[in-house]
């Protein structure tokens, strides 16, 4: 049903993160683009599961934004109360993040595909490598299955704790019952068992499909920004040996000229290599940017609330406690994960120029020599690179932010701000 992208070894298929599945039932993986040559039949196949497909994608859309807007009722008519309206905006705007991420993915399928199919073809690494690069690659994605875990156990807890409050503290006989979060409804939900449920349902998916897409493109991002990481540290090892010791063949000839020739080559590669990893980096970025704005935005917003939630809670249930720590720490975290990958890019991009300038181009064995067209070629080479990779490859947050720890330190420290204020604000009222 979905496209299996190629590596460049024809035989390897991409192996994507297993939280990508999520994307997948979400309706935001890219189907393959259309073709006709598997067949009348076939081709019918696909566009009718397409068809389905993409319907399943725009109910998944409206049922998170009229989810949204049910939450947004309650915040309004509830606005002057700090604690409630605190409360509500950790999973409104949440929501509104990811729903912001949904239509983002929807509207820009040919994009992604593109992106993966480029990734598949220049920047993945297959296991069957099984080098120490690989490895730390594999490594490093264990963080996101960290992440993963805290965003699991917290839409877990938003969804089966008001379940908890209506078998033990509202019972069943009350009219009004709770809701995974706070909303308000056009309808009267109360008025039957079979209406409540419905409900229930309908918004606790709507929530599912929201956390899970967060993980599931938080995770696919970090994927992405590992293996370019990765690449670099391929392309690194590679100009370290630019300059070893060539096999010449016992034909005679001018050695070091020979030499010189296949040096030449060698740099070639490297820099095509190179600037494959940078156009896929700008493409990453360029796809990735507008809901980094947002989420970079959001992010300063929901860890001030919740933590504002925590401090100033009184005779709150225990378990809204438990869920309010594993909030912020999945936001926090969330945060931090997102920015160390694009602070590692940084670093393994701008490194290049200092591993560029290590490889003993100036070493005795090459000085020693007659400069000759293919020497001045190599010098020129290097010059160029080195001044290119002095420009750091990065990810920005729609040019506004760059993703870094830097930008990480940055927004904890407006949403202590943030905290600040609001807690002078409460107390004040008080």
């Amino acid at each position: 049903m979905f496209y299996k992208y190629r590596h460049r070894d024809s035989h390897l298929s991409l192996r994507m993160p297993v939280q990508c599945t999520w994307l997948k039932l979400n309706g935001s993986w890219p189907l393959p683009p259309s073709t006709a040559t598997n067949g009348y039949k076939s081709n019918l196949n696909s566009s009718i599961f397409g068809i389905a497909y993409t319907a399943w994608a725009w109910y998944v859309i409206i049922s998170v934004g009229v989810t949204i807007c049910y939450q947004s009722a309650f915040l309004f008519k509830n606005l002057s109360d700090i604690i409630i309206t605190t409360e509500n905006c950790c999973t409104t705007f949440m929501g509104v993040l990811n729903f912001v991420r949904l239509l983002h993915l929807r509207l820009n399928q040919r994009k992604f595909r593109k992106l993966i199919e480029k990734f598949a073809l220049e920047i993945w690494m297959p296991e069957s490598l099984n080098n120490s690069i690989v490895a730390e690659c594999r490594k490093r994605m264990n963080t996101f299955y960290i992440m993963t875990g805290l965003l699991s156990c917290l839409i877990i807890m938003y969804c089966v704790l008001p379940l908890i409050e209506l078998f033990f503290t509202f019972g069943l006989d009350s009219h009004e019952k709770p809701f995974p979060y706070k909303m308000v409804f056009p309808y009267d939900p109360y008025s039957s068992w079979t209406r409540y449920v419905l409900t229930y349902m309908f918004t606790s998916y709507a929530g599912i499909c929201v956390v899970t897409t967060l993980f599931a493109e938080d995770s696919i991002f970090g994927f992405f920004i590992t293996y370019t990481c990765g690449q670099f540290r391929l392309l690194h090892e590679n100009i370290n040996k630019l300059f070893t010791e060539v096999k010449v063949n016992a034909r005679g000839g001018d050695t070091w000229d020979y030499t010189q020739r296949v040096q030449l080559n060698r740099l070639k590669r490297i820099i095509d290599k190179h600037n494959k990893i940078i156009r896929f980096a700008q493409r990453l970025e360029d796809f990735f940017n507008p809901i980094l704005l947002v989420n970079l935005m959001i992010s300063s917003i929901l860890i001030c609330m919740v933590g504002f939630q925590i401090i100033t809670g009184k005779n709150m249930f225990i378990g809204d406690y438990v869920k309010f720590i594993v909030y912020i720490s999945s936001a926090i975290s969330q945060l931090y994960v997102l920015c160390e990958n694009g602070d590692a890019l940084l670093k393994h991009s701008t490194f290049t120029a200092n591993v560029l300038y290590g490889c003993q181009w100036e070493s005795s064995e090459h000085c020693n020599h007659v400069y000759t067209v293919t020497s001045k070629q190599i010098q020129n080479h290097l010059r160029f690179m080195i001044l290119c990779s002095q420009q750091p490859v990065k990810i920005t947050a729609y040019k506004f932010s760059t993703l870094s720890l830097q930008s990480f330190t940055a927004i904890l420290s407006t949403s202590m701000s943030y905290f600040t204020l609001l807690r002078s604000l409460y107390y004040d009222n008080k």
